[in-house]
């Protein structure tokens, strides 16, 4: 505590600010408690300090209403930091949570592979089962061929899928070329089916092929999205196609120009 004396020769006793220290030690319901305390002291100092100006028309001292922002300010401080390590402990919570959920799912997955490769297959009763049975019925024959059939075609099937999967997974791939600067980097970026299409001599891409290497979640669209998407790629490709055009006409043009003004010199005498 320290003494102030004002105009009237009189001494008025004021605070000191709070120290941040001592706010750190307070819970979060007496620093809201002290934030409204603090509010209405600087309200209170803010309204004598108006009161003073009018009458004597002087401003009144600016210490009291500096220590309160003061206190003000590192209390918002306080607050602050209690934020940030309860907002990095909710996200380590979720961090571990979602690495358990991570490892309980692959754990999951990998039971069921195991269990599913030492049971028997059982395929499921569907409509292409069912007429499959009824044709060898027709045929005459009588046996489990048409399950045998079905297995081979569901691990064909995924066994394309995962392949697909591994080839157009353009996430996890690595940039081609391995480590390379800056300036040495291609500009291809990532190994493109079309351009391993291309470089064998193979010109013909279906649309499939030209959704899987622009779209990543290119099975999810239906056919009237398909039309939009590949016909906004091809109309894209038709304007780099004229660019490239032109650049070469340009060119070209410039290239004979040349040719023509050498020619005229050369036969200039």
């Amino acid at each position: 505590m320290r003494q102030q004396a004002d105009e009237q020769g009189k001494k008025v006793t004021t605070g000191r600010s709070w120290n941040i220290d001592e706010l750190r030690l307070k819970s979060d319901e007496d620093l809201h408690k002290l934030w409204y305390v603090l509010l209405r002291e600087k309200n209170l100092i803010a309204s004598d300090n108006i009161l003073k100006r009018k009458i004597t028309g002087e401003s009144g001292p600016q210490g009291q209403i500096g220590k309160v922002r003061v206190s003000m300010a590192r209390l918002k401080t306080v607050l602050k930091e209690r934020k940030l390590v309860r907002d990095a402990y909710r996200q380590h919570l979720e961090d571990e949570y979602v690495q358990a959920q991570r490892q309980e799912f692959e754990k999951q997955t990998k039971e069921a592979e195991e269990k599913e490769a030492k049971e028997p297959y059982v395929p499921k009763i569907t409509f292409d089962l069912l007429r499959a049975k009824y044709a060898d019925l027709k045929r005459g024959v009588d046996n489990l061929d048409y399950i045998k059939k079905a297995a081979e075609f569901d691990i064909k099937k995924k066994e394309l899928k995962a392949y697909l999967n591994a080839k157009y997974d353009y996430k996890s791939k690595k940039e081609a070329g391995g480590e390379v600067t800056q300036g040495e980097r291609k500009e291809e970026g990532f190994k493109s089916g079309i351009i391993e299409q291309l470089n064998s001599g193979n010109l013909k891409i279906t649309q499939e092929e030209v959704l899987r290497s622009h779209i990543k979640n290119w099975r999810m669209l239906d056919l009237k999205q398909r039309r939009i998407v590949l016909g906004a790629l091809n109309a894209r490709r038709a304007r780099d196609a004229k660019s490239e055009f032109l650049k070469e006409l340009n060119l070209l043009g410039q290239k004979i120009a040349y040719d023509n003004l050498q020619r005229q010199k050369t036969a200039s005498p």
